[in-house]
């Protein structure tokens, strides 16, 4: 897990600018202008990466407008939540702007122009969110733009207090007390962006309901080994052919579907503390796989280690360490 802060207050107020767009361009976004208007200018960051590689970033300071892209870094989805000041999005290749109020949500993929408009001082999380953890279940991210997520909403609503309470709280939080922020956090991304992504790529929005509820009825049922296409149409009321289409038009097969969610919540347990106990082979079996010889096979085709390996260097444990931990 990794942790940085910045804060202007500590440097000449000639010097705080320069300091102000180091941070920005280490969180990998574009540079501001004009921060020498501001006679008192201010900027604090407070920045941590779950174990997951999900990076949430406090930011406090003096107005200022962040627009243009970043492109240099993998693709991701990022997300902020507007806790205090005057706000306005959009303006960016025509698009109309938008006035916000603390409590809205604004996404957007990395790698796209943006515009985010700070009139105020200001209080801010940004996140930043792997394709990894969002692919396939969040499907045809490349139609993904810039939206807002209006606080109106009673969901939205629930999802920045969540939001906030982080940036509250970030540095109480410990790699095992942020795994259930990591799950919680990519269930909500998926649900509140699913219909900006997918609508076009099922033709309808009931075939996209459909294959949500399906979705969300193998995350229900990854532990169980015998858990086919079969039995979930039968489940859903759907004939074979329909749920595979399904699948067809999301870009992979049920199978291929299935194998991903369960590899990627055997390498969530890997990386916890919380199931140090648990051996390699428990955490396959406990997510559905029946071989672990097979098992690891796939994680290693799948993350380009072994998960001994990979168990070993995210909870930086010795071999024999390792060995006694995992029980193999």
């Amino acid at each position: 897990m990794n942790a940085w802060n910045v804060s202007t207050h500590t440097y000449t107020q000639g010097e705080r600018s320069r300091i102000w767009q180091q941070a920005l361009t280490r969180l990998h976004l574009p540079a501001v202008d004009q921060l020498g208007t501001h006679s008192a200018f201010h900027g604090d960051v407070a920045s941590l990466v779950s174990p997951q590689g999900i990076e949430f970033a406090r930011m406090s300071a003096s107005p200022q407008t962040i627009s243009g892209r970043s492109a240099d870094q993998p693709f991701s989805v990022w997300l902020s939540i507007l806790m205090e000041g005057r706000f306005a999005f959009g303006g960016s290749q025509g698009e109309p702007v938008i006035d916000l109020m603390p409590g809205d949500i604004i996404y957007g993929p990395t790698g796209v122009d943006s515009t985010l408009t700070l009139k105020s001082d200001f209080r801010m999380l940004y996140v930043k969110i792997p394709q990894l953890m969002l692919h396939p279940r969040l499907v045809n991210l490349g139609s993904l733009r810039t939206g807002t997520l209006s606080g109106h909403k009673a969901i939205n609503r629930i999802f920045a207090g969540m939001l906030t309470s982080v940036a509250d709280n970030m540095e109480a939080l410990d790699a095992a007390e942020l795994r259930p922020i990591e799950l919680a956090l990519t269930e909500f991304v998926v649900v509140s962006l699913a219909g900006s992504t997918a609508l076009q790529t099922f033709g309808s929005a009931a075939r996209l309901v459909h294959y949500q509820r399906i979705c969300q009825s193998i995350e229900n049922q990854l532990g169980d080994p015998e858990l086919t296409v079969g039995k979930i149409a039968a489940e859903q009321h759907a004939s074979l052919r329909y749920v595979q289409k399904l699948f067809e038009a999301a870009g992979h097969s049920f199978g291929h579907y299935l194998r991903q969610r369960r590899l990627e919540r055997c390498r969530s347990d890997l990386q916890s503390t919380l199931h140090r106990h648990l051996s390699i082979s428990d955490i396959c079996f406990r997510w559905g796989f029946s071989d672990p010889a097979h098992f690891s096979r796939s994680f290693r085709a799948e993350f380009g280690t072994t998960p001994r390996a990979y168990r070993q260097a995210q909870l930086g444990l010795t071999d024999s360490e390792s060995a006694e931990a995992q029980g193999d």
